[in-house]
């Protein structure tokens, strides 16, 4: 197995552990909002030591970091709160496994998102997977006993998938940015 594989099988893996540890603090009596700063208030002291590490260990000089960067990676930050927020909050409203799931419309969402921010490419065919995978999405997101594929549940889902994309695409318009910037 190549290294890529086994780094992708471990960042999954304590993706879905975070967001379960999220969703037991959001079923006690903390707001989702509080369940989302707990994730970030104490991620930030790990990411600090992490980037002092790498700043000593390579001996690399401080990127120049310009305007355009510092939009795109404030933008990511807001909208990756707020996407889990939205996330946590679909937790109380359906079980996990459904909430992962609307999570997951951040791979289609990040194609669409790319081309308009960004002008990525989509070719044809992934146009095709991003309308197939948006319809498996709402035909998972119908309650049990009836009613509108479209409810509160699904509308949560998706603006989860949109929050989570824009941060992605946005992360990625920094990085890009700090290459050429």
């Amino acid at each position: 197995m190549e290294l890529w594989v086994l780094f992708a099988i471990i960042a999954a893996s304590a993706q879905t552990v975070r967001f379960a540890v999220q969703k037991v603090l959001a079923g006690g009596d903390l707001s989702p909002a509080a369940a989302t700063w707990a994730r970030f208030l104490f991620s930030a002291p790990l990411v600090a030591v992490l980037a002092l590490s790498y700043a000593l260990w390579t001996g690399l000089p401080a990127p120049d970091l310009t305007v355009a960067f510092w939009v795109y990676a404030l933008t990511g930050g807001i909208t990756q709160i707020l996407a889990t927020i939205c996330t946590v909050t679909l937790f109380k409203l359906r079980a996990f496994a459904v909430g992962i799931t609307f999570k997951k419309t951040e791979v289609m969402l990040t194609a669409l998102a790319g081309l308009v921010i960004l002008g990525d490419a989509v070719s044809v065919a992934g146009a095709l997977a991003i309308v197939a995978g948006f319809g498996g999405v709402l035909m998972l997101s119908d309650p049990p006993e009836g009613g509108s594929l479209i409810n509160r549940a699904s509308g949560i889902g998706l603006a989860s998938g949109v929050f989570f994309a824009l941060s992605a695409v946005s992360y990625r318009g920094a990085t890009l940015e700090m290459a050429t910037g």
